[in-house]
């Protein structure tokens, strides 16, 4: 017997729940979009921002997929280190 509720629909096949959460391809591991970003905690509009710093991203089927440890490397390289303040320097 079906246990699932006669209202559910099923998902259209365009939706992004419908497509799988990773694929690894080429030995390489690729995360969707929307899991990338709930993995960072941040939003995907966040998230998107990096695209034009030069984020990598490939779309599979009309999904962004990201890879997963180039994607940490960018995230990673994007992090600015500054000299501490001198010691002669007052901080009130």
């Amino acid at each position: 017997m079906d246990d699932t509720p006669q209202h559910a629909k099923p998902l259209d096949k365009r939706d992004r729940r419908a497509h799988p959460q990773r694929i690894t391809l080429g030995g390489e591991t690729l995360e969707r979009n929307d899991i990338c970003a709930q993995r960072l905690c941040m939003s995907e509009r966040s998230l998107n921002r990096g695209d034009r710093l030069g984020a990598p991203y490939v779309f599979l089927g009309g999904i962004k997929y990201r890879p997963v440890e180039r994607h940490d490397a960018f995230i990673l390289a994007s992090i600015q280190q500054r000299k501490p303040p001198s010691p002669k320097r007052k901080t009130v």
